[in-house]
């Protein structure tokens, strides 16, 4: 009985922290999977583009690439684990579940992700990307801002 609860509070607690981040009207959290300078990988933070810049901010750092270095934006859609620390607990949990019920578990942990993927250039030509987990829907609004703002893009509505 004590496993049933604690698998019941954790679910209560990432929910209420999914229901926060949703329903104050901030700026998403957006998570650099990989390269962006001088920030590490898996950080969380916000993403904008203003004054000509894409610009990534987090508690501990910040990257920026120059709209017009832009060279082709990507997007596309990934299923991961949610809940942070919670979702581990979760798993972990799941796993001690007798008769194979936590599989159930692990599902209601799954959520789906947009991926924001930025090939751009550095002022001596070199190539780089960076890769960006987006909360569903914002990848596109996102690469269309980034656009109208003067990135490059290959145009992905041609067959």
């Amino acid at each position: 009985m004590k496993l049933g609860a604690m698998i019941l509070a954790a679910l209560a607690a990432a929910a209420g922290a999914c229901a926060q981040t949703e329903s104050d009207g901030a700026i998403p959290k957006v998570r650099v999977v990989i390269g962006l300078q001088d920030v590490k990988r898996d950080t969380s933070g916000t993403l904008a583009v203003h004054n000509g810049i894409l610009e990534f901010r987090s508690a501990k750092a910040s990257g920026q690439v120059p709209v017009p270095a832009i060279d082709d934006i990507f997007i596309g859609a990934e299923t991961t684990q949610s809940g942070g620390k919670t979702g581990r607990v979760v798993k972990t949990a799941a796993i001690a579940a007798p008769f194979e019920s936590g599989k159930a578990l692990t599902i209601l942990m799954r959520t789906k992700v947009d991926i924001l993927t930025v090939a751009y250039h550095d002022p001596d030509g070199a190539v780089h990307g960076a890769i960006f987990a987006l909360p569903k829907g914002q990848a596109e609004p996102m690469r269309a801002q980034l656009i109208q703002a003067g990135a490059h893009a290959t145009d992905t509505s041609k067959p």
